[in-house]
Order: structure tokens, then C-alpha cells, then sequence
């Protein structure tokens, strides 16, 4: 906990009211105030308590631990971080996600470019060197690629796309060094249809690369949202038309990951033929690689950011504040 943090110490020291006298003959429980005023208020260490008051540092540690189980010490963060981390724990305990990171809202900050850069950091801290990360299209995966091209280069990590679609990726992986291992899928996004998607698929050149993705260590993706309308990335690459984005909508989609169409329980929408058409990893072969991390962010995406989380198409998730309340309300 950071000293300067505003501590506060009950008076109302329960639990402590009847306890015999501590070894330097003071009741346990002004003993216990003495030592958290001087270790919250005046920014002593346990040593120097312990030294102040005759204690060694072992009885010093265990009386403040003591006094944080029971009440008698009270903690007030003061900080704009104070409700991300009450929102990390709430999504943490629903979904049981491995890591979560909530950013605060900023008004008239990109929020793509802030929660690429806070992805990039939770990738960093936990891929090692010369492993392997995918990467699905989309805006805010893309800027966390470009946050983490020196990583990537420094650790010479391997890199490999989950869809096809050579255009949306390059945002990222145009700004990677020229000697980064780079596997993309040769083959656009979407096919003309379900049998040339499956020919693309059989391809020996195709099927490598989705082999290779499917053996990731860590995968990165975005989730779209048809709130978004026209400002959906798989709408503004063209990848679907205006027309199907109002017809998957009437079929209860609400999102999606990797051009896959989600309804609010997470399960794929009925009846859609892009889900046939589509030339990538599926969503079935991306839950088993061990930690997907989800980045997305704008109350827009509330919607699809639940269904990814209730069809446990990921198990991480990199967001913002105001993304996080208006989702709790929807539950």
C-alpha cells in the first residue's frame, strides 16, 4: 500500500477492547493505534516502529496486519485509479478472467491508442522471449502491435496473424522492424463463398500459418460492435456491407471477434453465411490457446464486450472505465 495514500485508523478499536498488556506493558490496542500512526502518518518503517517502541520487526508486522483484518485500520485510496481497481476486482470475480486491466476515463483522450498502450504493457509482463503472439485485425489490436514493436524486436518474439486480410494488419505490422518474424495468412478475410473459403483453407500455404496461430502462447484480438455502425472495422474495410450489419443485427448479433458474429450470450448468431466464408482461426481453436486478451473500449462496445466475455472467447481483458459501468448496468 503507498504511504501516501490516505490512511485512516478507527477510534472505535474493536476486537481490541478487553486485551491483556503487550510486552512493553501497553494494551494491545494503543499499541496498535501507536504503531499505525507512525507507520500511515508519519511514514516510519517497521523497523524504526519496532525500534521506537521495543518491538522486533516480525510483532510490528503482524499487529498492522492484524489491525487491517479486523477493521481497526481502514484504507481510503485517494486516486483516480480508486474505481479501475473496484472495476478489476468486479470483472475478476464474475467472469474469472486471468488478468484484467481498466483504465480511467480520460474525455477527448483516443481511446484506441490508451488501451493499445496498456495492452501492450500486460503483454510485456508476461510473454517470455522468442515466444509466439497472435494478433486478430482491428484498431486497438493494431496500436497495441505498435506499442509493443520494440518489445517484439528485442525479445525476438514471433508474430503471427489469426484471419486473413492483409490490409488491416498493416497499420501494426508496417511499424515492426524488418527483421521480426512475421507470418500472415495469405488469403483475404472473407471469400466469395463458403466452397472457395474452404479451398483457401486447404491450401498448404494458408493451413501452415493457422497451424502456427493456433500454437500461440498469447493472442491479442479486438471485438467489434455493431453500435459501431459504420465505424466497425470489418464495415470500414469492407468486409461486410451496411445491408448485413442491419441483417446480423436482426438476428441477435451484437459483436464480433475475428469476423465471427456473437449474440449476448456469447453463443455464434444462427444462420450466417460470413461465418462459413470467413478464412482464419475459428473462435473454438482460439480458446485453446491459453490467454486471449481482449482489447476494446467506448460504451458502444458494452454489448459485444459481455458476449466475449460470456462465450468465453477470452479470458483476459484490457478496456477503459466508462466501458466497465456501462457494462455492470447491463448485467
Amino acid at each position: 500500500m503507498n504511504k501516501n495514500s490516505h490512511e485512516k485508523t478507527s477510534r472505535e478499536m474493536k476486537g481490541f477492547e478487553n486485551v491483556g498488556p503487550a510486552d512493553n506493558g501497553m494494551a494491545e490496542s494503543e499499541l496498535l493505534a501507536r504503531i499505525a500512526w507512525f507507520y500511515y502518518h508519519d511514514g516510519l518503517t517497521q523497523g524504526e516502529i519496532g525500534d521506537h517502541l521495543g518491538l522486533t520487526r516480525l510483532k510490528v508486522s503482524r499487529l498492522l496486519e492484524k489491525g487491517r483484518q479486523s477493521g481497526v485500520i481502514r484504507v481510503q485510496i485517494n486516486s483516480r485509479y480508486e474505481g479501475c481497481l473496484e472495476l478489476e476486482n468486479a470483472l475478476l470475480e464474475r467472469f474469472k478472467l486471468q488478468h484484467v486491466r481498466v483504465l480511467p476515463a480520460l474525455p477527448q483522450r483516443e481511446i484506441n491508442r490508451r488501451i493499445g498502450v496498456g495492452a501492450a504493457q500486460v503483454i510485456m509482463s508476461h510473454l517470455q522471449p522468442q515466444q509466439l503472439l497472435a494478433v486478430g485485425f482491428g484498431e486497438t489490436a493494431m496500436s497495441t502491435l505498435q506499442h509493443l514493436s520494440g518489445f517484439i524486436s528485442s525479445q525476438q518474439v514471433r508474430l503471427v496473424t489469426l484471419s486473413g486480410g492483409v490490409g488491416p494488419y498493416m497499420t501494426g505490422i508496417g511499424q515492426l522492424d524488418a527483421a521480426c518474424s512475421v507470418s500472415i495468412i495469405p488469403a483475404p478475410l472473407r471469400a466469395s463463398s463458403a466452397e472457395v473459403a474452404a479451398i483457401f483453407r486447404r491450401e498448404r500455404s494458408v493451413h501452415d500459418v493457422m497451424l502456427t496461430a493456433c500454437a500461440a502462447d498469447i493472442a491479442v484480438v479486438g471485438i467489434g460492435a455493431l453500435n459501431q455502425k459504420r465505424e466497425a472495422t470489418i464495415m470500414r474495410s469492407g468486409y461486410i456491407s451496411e445491408g448485413e450489419q442491419q441483417l446480423f443485427g436482426r438476428k441477435g448479433a451484437v459483436g464480433d471477434i475475428l469476423g465471427y458474429f456473437m449474440q449476448r450470450s456469447g453463443e455464434l448468431a444462427e444462420a450466417m453465411p460470413i461465418h462459413q466464408e470467413l478464412i482464419g482461426v475459428s473462435l473454438q481453436d482460439l480458446a485453446n490457446i491459453p490467454q486471449v486478451i481482449g482489447v476494446a473500449g467506448g460504451t458502444e462496445k458494452a454489448e459485444a464486450i459481455l458476449a466475449a466475455l460470456a462465450g468465453k472467447h477470452i479470458n483476459a481483458l484490457i478496456t477503459e472505465e466508462s466501458t466497465v459501468r456501462t457494462m455492470l448496468a447491463l448485467l
